[in-house]
């Protein structure tokens, strides 16, 4: 299917806006990282002449420009991305392709929409409060990756169409197809528990 999915850390006052004005996710989105400004860069000498006489700019970071005065790289929004792994996660925490009980189903559902998603272009798009990270988070502390492996059906998540050409295959480096589900799912983890511990929330995506 080609979808991918994530999360992106989010405060309450950011959801709120989210749910009043779904049309800004894209800036939301974008917004989620400071890189310094571009600047065009004129050479001297002989290769600043040949420059003026063909069409080519050159462009580089502004190693001089600073962040603005309340950016702070340590609480820059934090973006958990599953690419091809958020579905197969969804059936090992549900044993389903599209529903589940709270908190399992978070990944999907169980939060608050942002709007229609498919007219924003999303398959799912959805808000967790800070009160349902935290539930998010109890429920992955009380897996293993020893009762994940267990859940791991390939035929079965083949049947339901969970991205049916992965897992009866070996990746690439001979890594099996659980491997990646079982990294995802610790970087899932490590991402949730940060944002309970910011008593924050989260958007999550699905394109």
């Amino acid at each position: 299917m080609g979808m991918t999915g994530g999360l992106y850390r989010a405060s309450t006052t950011e959801i709120r806006k989210l749910v009043e004005e779904p049309k800004s996710i894209e800036a939301f989105f974008e917004a989620s990282a400071w890189a310094p400004p571009v600047r065009e860069v004129r050479p001297k000498g002989v290769l600043g002449w040949l420059l003026k006489l063909s069409p080519v700019r050159v462009f580089e970071n502004d190693p001089d420009a600073a962040p603005p005065p309340d950016y702070d790289r340590v609480t820059d929004r934090p973006h958990c991305d599953l690419e091809g792994v958020w579905h197969g996660l969804h059936f090992l925490f549900t044993g389903t392709a599209w529903e589940g009980d709270e908190p399992a189903c978070y990944l999907i559902r169980g939060g608050e929409e942002i709007g229609d998603a498919d007219e924003l272009g999303y398959s799912v798009l959805q808000a967790l409060s800070p009160a349902k990270v935290q539930q998010f988070s109890a429920f992955l502390h009380g897996l293993t990756r020893e009762e994940l492996e267990r859940r791991f059906n390939p035929a079965r998540m083949v049947e339901i169409e969970i991205n049916p050409e992965h897992w009866n295959r070996t990746m690439e480096g001979n890594d099996r197809p659980l491997d990646r589900l079982l990294n995802g799912y610790d970087e899932l983890r490590a991402f949730v528990d940060a944002t309970a511990d910011a008593r924050s929330g989260a958007v999550v995506y699905v394109s």
